[in-house]
């Protein structure tokens, strides 16, 4: 099991529980993420999403940003760049069930790259153009 290759693709919330609250993803995921040898692609978006909600407060961070950056981006997950046939892909998503460019790029660059998608966005849970893994994140009262 776990390979060399990219073949998922962290969302950025799933990246966030991933580094920040990994008692709030599901046994079956968190037995993914931890395969040994398997590796996580993220793409570039998300730094971009995360200095958002930081800034904006609504994030708080237990270090400055460019150290949370350096521990966040760990050895597993290659960083995927947002390139011009990332956003062509994202301005061509057919039926995309929101309007947030964020969430088309992310989508995009799964497509683009042939990976599966892991999420706990609610409205990408059913987009079928994608391959997507949506999970339920485990609540705080079910501990």
């Amino acid at each position: 099991m776990g390979g060399h290759e990219v073949r998922y693709l962290l969302d950025t919330g799933v990246w966030l529980r991933a580094v920040n609250e990994l008692q709030t993803i599901p046994a079956e995921t968190l037995r993914l993420l931890r395969t040994p040898g398997e590796l996580f692609g993220l793409p570039a978006i998300s730094l971009w999403e995360v200095g958002q909600k930081v800034q904006a407060g609504k994030l708080p961070l237990p270090k400055d940003l460019p150290r949370w950056f350096s521990d966040a981006l760990a050895p597993n997950l290659e960083l995927l760049p947002m390139t011009a046939e990332v956003v062509t892909e994202a301005m061509r998503l057919p039926q995309f069930p929101n309007r947030d460019p964020a969430d088309e790029l992310i989508v995009a660059t799964a497509r683009v790259h042939k990976l599966m998608l892991l999420t706990t966005d609610t409205k990408l849970k059913g987009y079928r153009h994608a391959r997507i893994h949506y999970f339920t994140p485990v609540s705080e009262t079910k501990k």
